[in-house]
C-alpha cells in the first residue's frame, strides 16, 4: 500500500484554489496548475503543494507524486494526499458543494477518491477546514460524501428574508401613514399596523419552522 517513507497514507484532504469560477477560463488546466505552483514556490515551497487538481469541467491533473508528501495541510502532510478543486472563491465552510463547484467536479472528485483507495488504505477523507481555521474547500466534505445537504443558516433562507422584509415594509408604511393623520385616524392606522405586524410575524414563524424541518438531518 502507498506510503510516505515509513508512514502509511491513510487520509485524503480536499482543498480549493479559492479562485473565481471563471478564473483563467480560457486557459488549459496545465496553465492553472502552473500558476498555483508559482504561488506555492513564492511562499517557499519546492513546488505545488497538491497531488491532484480538478478543473471546472472535471478534468484532473497530477501534481506531486503520490509517494511524496505534499505541502497542503500543516502538520498533516505526511500520510495524506491533497486534492485541489479549482474554484471556491468567497465560499464558507458549510456551503453546498454546488454553490461553488460544478457537477463535473463532483463526479471527478468522487471517482478520484475511489481510485486513490485502490492504492492506499484510506480511512479518512477530510476538508482542510477540519484541521485549520479556514473555509477551504468551501463545503463539509463528510456531509457531501454521505450525500447529505449542507447545513444552511436560517438567515440565508429566501422565504424567511421575504417575511422579515414584509414586516419591515408594513411597519415603515404605517409610520408614514400615522405621521400624516390626527386623532382617531391615527388609532385606526395603529390597529391596522399591529394586525399586519402580528400576521407577518406568524407567517415568519411558520416559515422558520418549515425551514428547520427541511434542514434538520
Amino acid at each position: 500500500m502507498l506510503k510516505h517513507g515509513n508512514t502509511a497514507v491513510n487520509t485524503i484532504f480536499v482543498h480549493c484554489s479559492a479562485t473565481q469560477p471563471d478564473w483563467m477560463g480560457d486557459h488549459p488546466l496545465s496553465a492553472k496548475v502552473a500558476e498555483i505552483t508559482r504561488w506555492h514556490i513564492k511562499r517557499g515551497f519546492s513546488t505545488g503543494g497538491y497531488h491532484y487538481y480538478i478543473d471546472r469541467n472535471g478534468e484532473i491533473a497530477t501534481g506531486r507524486d503520490e509517494s511524496t508528501p505534499g505541502a497542503h495541510v500543516a502538520g498533516h502532510n505526511t500520510g495524506s494526499i491533497g486534492i485541489c478543486l479549482i474554484g471556491g472563491h468567497g465560499s464558507s465552510e458549510n456551503d453546498p458543494f454546488n454553490r461553488n463547484y460544478t457537477a463535473e467536479q463532483a463526479i471527478a472528485l468522487f471517482n478520484l477518491i475511489e481510485d486513490i483507495k485502490t492504492r492506499a488504505k484510506i480511512t479518512k477523507v477530510r476538508g482542510h477546514n477540519e484541521v485549520a481555521a479556514k473555509a477551504c474547500p468551501g463545503f463539509n466534505v463528510k456531509r457531501w460524501l454521505e450525500g447529505k445537504p449542507a447545513k444552511a443558516k436560517v438567515t440565508e433562507s429566501t422565504t424567511v428574508k421575504a417575511s422579515a422584509a414584509q414586516i419591515a415594509s408594513g411597519a415603515a408604511g404605517g409610520v408614514t401613514a400615522i405621521a400624516a393623520l390626527d386623532g382617531s385616524a391615527q388609532i385606526v392606522i395603529l390597529l391596522i399596523c399591529a394586525v399586519v405586524i402580528i400576521a407577518g410575524a406568524w407567517i415568519m414563524r411558520e416559515r422558520i419552522r418549515k425551514w428547520a424541518r427541511e434542514n434538520t438531518a
